[in-house]
């Protein structure tokens, strides 16, 4: 122990000084001295470092801290699971917000034949039993645009023979209108294992990938079918074997103008569980 002008050292002037040189003359002894005295005491354990309160007060800095701690863990777990929430959302943010277009909403540019490339990719992917490809697409290029109005127009005729002028005009407009469009086929293929039904649902499906990619793209789309669809002679006109059936129109091109707001479904209205028979006739 390190004597000074008392007969003990006290290490109390460690706790009010900021430096070695200030508390060795604080405690009267010279800095060599003091970090002898350091050294000795960290070797004894027993020995305090701090005067008579202090450490009940660090005791209780420490017992602070360590509230503090816990307490932001806690917001830090809640907000992962907002962020984690946040990121489940936003993950199929885009489905939400798909809406269909009308083509008088749409405008040029429409996509690019890389774009519509990229489109249809997506389209292929879609579920489809047995990988029968049962669709395909007809694309109407600018310069096919007044033919097929002409086509459209004849089909309206044939429907009403008696269409006034003004529906002519917007029969031929069902052609001209959109910047890109597309004739959707349904081609349900003969002689195999999968139903017809399940064909159908696998042009559906592809449908909607089509759709769907197009507005991850940046595009407007719609599909509308019409009586003109169910027309035998228009769909000869378009190539169509007997087998296949012309399902509808899609329309392409940027967003000129937001559809309306519409009302959305809950899950709760096509959602229920199935209980068993037996189940069903306890309950009732």
């Amino acid at each position: 122990m390190i004597k000074s002008n008392s007969d003990h050292w006290s290490p109390a002037p460690l706790a009010s000084e900021r430096d070695l040189d200030g508390a060795a003359a604080a405690a009267g002894v010279s800095p060599a001295e003091l970090l002898v005295a350091i050294r000795s005491i960290q070797e004894h354990p027993g020995r305090p470092l701090a005067k008579d309160g202090q450490a009940e007060q660090l005791m209780r800095e420490r017992d602070r801290a360590l509230q503090w701690a816990h307490e932001l863990l806690e917001e830090l777990t809640e907000l992962r699971m907002v962020v984690r929430d946040i990121e489940t959302e936003s993950a199929v943010a885009p489905l939400l917000a798909r809406r269909s277009v009308s083509p008088k909403r749409l405008m040029a540019p429409g996509p690019t034949l890389e774009e519509l490339d990229l489109i249809l990719q997506a389209a292929l992917r879609a579920p489809d039993h047995g990988n029968l490809q049962p669709w395909r697409v007809l694309e109407f290029r600018a310069d096919q645009r007044a033919d097929l109005a002409d086509l459209f127009e004849q089909e309206k005729l044939r429907r009403d023979p008696l269409a006034s002028k003004a529906d002519l005009e917007r029969a031929r407009a069902h052609a001209t209108l959109a910047p890109v469009l597309l004739g959707f086929v349904v081609s349900p293929k003969a002689r195999t294992k999968v139903p017809v039904r399940e064909q159908w649902l696998a042009a559906g499906a592809a449908l909607c990938n089509l759709l769907n990619a197009a507005h991850q793209l940046g595009f407007g789309a719609i599909m509308l079918s019409g009586e003109r669809c169910f027309d035998p002679v228009l769909s000869d006109q378009l190539g169509l074997t007997p087998d296949e059936f012309l399902a509808g129109f899609i329309s392409l091109g940027r967003i000129a103008q937001e559809p309306p707001k519409r009302r959305h479904a809950m899950p709760a209205e096509v959602w229920s569980c199935w209980l068993p028979r037996e189940s069903r006739a306890i309950r009732t």
